[in-house]
């Protein structure tokens, strides 16, 4: 039997949907995660490893977590999964010592840093111990860095090591020297690449990587297309009067600038409603503001489930996300499904599914003026937003079928296990 070691965010609905496409092909799957809090609940068919899962209380864990039969010594449940303590009692003392006499720990180059107990000694400890078959980290920042400090402690009989590129983790960190320093070493020792934008398949070369290039294609998985299609079919965007607007202010969002656009296309958002979703602190001041001044009808849209998203979708003509770095965002794909018409800036590889002026607008992360303008047209233009919705239904249809991409996603491992056999 195949053993797949994830190095992965445990709370990350993008790790779930992942794993769950492979979780009934019969392989042994691990997860080791990047902190303590529980795994999402929506993921299935792995094994979590903590590193002194024996500290919380048993009662208290089977009332949480546990469900069913007393379980067994040191492997408790968690969010219905198997979870294994990877340091016996005899050893949790001088872990406990280390772990509160340094926090956190360095793991290259970067100033990136991760939790002691669930770093790169206690990662490496795992792996001697498992032997997995294959190392798969999702993300770079958080969990590739942790598998290469991994590696380099391990050395001689690593297992080999597939990475997948999340959002923005070349696209945006290579412009820092330090992380563009520990990106490229992360990509000479690995033995297998993914990402899911060809533009980052580039980059990756660019910064030295010549391991296997794994086929391009989402990391969160595919959408159920009967059950999107009754979602889409409800209404025309044409007749929909909904906008929904991505909320993220940070590093990478800039949802201030797409609410400015929004404010200087009131006039033309008279009679519709405004819903941003994924709100940063900035963001919800700014939104009070556009409602108190422009009298906008606008909303905060506190946290929803994935269901409800869709139906939000369902009902939006135009969705607008802007950043200066992202892989395909989620979003987007999500609107293109629904029947929304797309509205994504250049700096994610929107480009590789849509094209500008036909199935959405492809517009500058800085330029509030040019972004106005297409969101003014994406209001008032009601054949070119049908048009739209029905060119991008044919393109979800052929690239994001939820059945279609289990079966790529078992067949990108069986690729890498007869490569490995071979």
């Amino acid at each position: 039997m195949r053993r797949i070691l994830f190095v992965a965010m445990q709370m990350s609905t993008h790790t779930a949907r992942w794993i769950n496409q492979i979780a009934d092909e019969g392989w042994d799957l691990h997860l080791f995660p990047v902190n303590h809090l529980p795994a999402i609940p929506e993921m299935r068919g792995v094994t979590i490893h903590q590193p002194w899962h024996i500290f919380r209380p048993r009662r208290m864990i089977r009332s949480l977590f546990h469900h069913g039969p007393a379980p067994v010594e040191n492997e408790q449940s968690q969010a219905g999964l198997p979870v294994k303590a990877i340091y016996p009692l005899p050893m949790i003392k001088p872990l406990v010592r280390a772990a509160t006499g340094a926090k956190y720990v360095r793991m290259g180059e970067s100033k990136a840093q991760v939790p002691f107990a669930f770093g790169p000694h206690v990662l490496a400890r795992l792996i001697r111990r498992l032997k997995p078959d294959l190392i798969h980290s999702l993300e770079f920042q958080h969990c590739g860095y942790n598998v290469l400090r991994a590696k380099e402690l391990v050395g001689q009989g690593f297992p080999p090591w597939l990475a997948t590129n999340w959002g923005s983790d070349i696209y945006y960190y290579r412009q820092f020297d330090d992380h563009r320093r520990q990106i490229s070493r992360l990509l000479r020792n690995v033995d297998f690449y993914s990402c899911e934008c060809e533009r980052d398949v580039g980059i990756a070369r660019e910064l030295g990587m010549n391991a296997h290039v794994m086929p391009v294609m989402p990391n969160t998985g595919g959408l159920d297309l009967a059950e999107i299609d009754t979602v889409r079919c409800r209404s025309n965007p044409s007749k929909r009067r909904l906008v929904m607007v991505k909320g993220y202010q940070h590093f990478a969002g800039r949802a201030l600038v797409a609410l400015d656009a929004i404010e200087r296309c009131s006039e033309a958002l008279k009679g519709f409603k405004i819903v941003v979703f994924s709100a940063s602190v900035e963001t919800i001041a700014r939104v009070d503001e556009l409602r108190k001044d422009k009298k906008l009808y606008i909303e905060i849209l506190p946290y929803a489930n994935h269901e409800t998203m869709l139906n939000l979708f369902g009902d939006a003509r135009v969705y607008l996300g802007v950043s200066i770095s992202d892989a395909i965002s989620t979003s987007m794909l999500e609107a293109m499904a629904t029947g929304a018409f797309p509205i994504q800036t250049n700096t994610s590889c929107c480009n590789e599914w849509i094209e500008d002026g036909k199935e959405g607008f492809v517009i500058p992360p800085d330029d509030v003026e040019f972004i106005a303008d297409r969101l003014s047209r994406a209001l008032l233009d009601d054949a070119l937003v049908d048009s739209a919705a029905e060119r991008n239904w044919k393109t979800v249809c052929a690239r994001l079928d939820s059945n279609l991409l289990q079966r790529k996603a078992v067949a990108f491992y069986d690729e890498i296990f007869d490569r490995l056999s071979g």
